[in-house]
């Protein structure tokens, strides 16, 4: 009841720039869901604020359908765990790739394909005949026709397919011990130990794929083969418009357990007048407003996070990436475990106290095996569509 003189203000009713403050200021997506839901009016203000680009929540997935059903997607932006479990998602299959939106790509015990959106229920049309598929990247979103997949599989070949075109089957060509792949301007690279390859695919006026030809870029290595940097290049993405790679340093003690630190370097061109290589991998100091996502399957992708625009608990110049827990020894108890359901997952972050690491890193370490179980445990970023 508003005092003598005063008019009520009720909350449907308060101003437009504090609706928009308040929105700005809610810490995550499914915060701002909630802003949106309130009324017609505070579901306006949410309307006329530039969509952001979605955080992705970690998905675990065993191979196993009866364990897998009681999986739960986390939420790094507000670090909790879902109630309920994702429509559309194929019990027991493994995860090979994911795509934003909702897309994620998995592979059956029969090594079955299916590439399903998570939150509409959509599939892909996809090629005929059956690859052992390690991960799968698309030149963009699986329900548009001329999307490409490009698959790494188990037998050192790289299969590129197209989406409608199920009875054009798959093309491939053998590369080597590839690392990662990504699309990059509309092109496909890959990443060996030593070598950046340009997937050449011939389209046809039908859309159907043809030969496959590789050239390898003329990059100078030195600044990648220092004793700091002992390890390869484990991830390839990009940011700013440049291709990026990752390299893993460690893993490193710290806090009585093994964690890893990445540096990151650009491609760029070479300045270096004492060699004859047209590009150089430059080191990146600082991903400055941005968050990378990394992983083994599934896309790697950096998202703007603004300085004055709070994600929750997800900051800039920070790398997520989801492992393996052998690199993990002593102190499992003392570290932050996640419930998500069909999988045992411990954070840990390096601190930012080593002297080889410039961007703090933060590890979601997943257990191979759970109460003498055997099965392919394992963790995918997926990406839900923009808010």
């Amino acid at each position: 009841m508003a005092a003598h003189g005063e008019v009520e203000q009720r909350w449907p009713d308060l101003p437009g720039d504090l609706l928009s403050v308040i929105y700005r200021r809610s810490a995550s997506a499914y915060d701002r869901a909630r802003f949106a839901a309130v009324c017609s009016s505070w579901r306006a203000a949410a309307a006329w604020q530039p969509r952001l680009p979605a955080l992705p929540l970690l998905l675990p997935s065993t191979g196993d359908g009866k364990r897998d059903r009681e999986a739960r997607a986390y939420s790094p932006e507000d670090g909790r765990v879902l109630r309920v479990p994702l429509p559309w998602f194929p019990w027991g299959n493994r995860l090979v790739g994911s795509y934003e939106g909702g897309w994620i790509a998995t592979v059956s015990s029969s090594d079955e394909l299916l590439v399903v959106n998570l939150f509409s229920g959509a599939r892909a049309a996809l090629p005929s005949g059956r690859r052992c598929i390690r991960k799968i990247v698309f030149s963009k979103d699986p329900s548009a026709s001329d999307c490409i997949m490009a698959a790494m599989t188990s037998q050192s070949l790289v299969a590129l397919g197209r989406v409608s075109y199920p009875e054009s089957g798959w093309t491939t060509t053998w590369c080597g011990s590839l690392v990662d792949i990504v699309f990059f301007n509309g092109e496909l690279y890959g990443f060996t130990s030593r070598d950046l390859i340009l997937f050449d695919v011939d389209v046809d006026k039908g859309g159907a794929l043809g030969a496959i030809q590789l050239f390898s870029i003329d990059i100078a290595m030195s600044t990648l083969h220092t004793a700091e940097v002992s390890s390869s290049a484990k991830y390839i993405f990009e940011l700013h418009r440049k291709l990026e790679i990752v390299v893993e340093v460690g893993p490193i003690q710290f806090n009585g357990n093994k964690g890893c630190f990445f540096r990151v370097f650009e491609l760029a061109k070479n300045n270096d007048t004492a060699t004859s290589h047209k590009y150089a991998w430059m080191e990146v100091m600082s991903l400055g407003e941005h968050a990378l996502f990394l992983g083994p399957t599934g896309c790697s992708r950096a998202v703007h996070v603004p300085t004055g625009c709070r994600r929750g608990k997800v900051e800039g110049n920070r790398i997520y990436y989801p492992d393996q827990h052998t690199s993990l020894h002593n102190n499992m108890k003392c570290l932050e475990k996640l419930n998500i359901g069909s999988c045992t997952v411990h954070c840990l972050e390096n601190e930012g106290k080593h002297h080889l690491e410039r961007i703090v890193s933060r590890g979601y370490y997943y257990r191979k095996d759970q109460d003498g179980a055997s099965g392919c445990n394992g963790c995918v970023w997926l990406w839900p569509p923009d808010f």
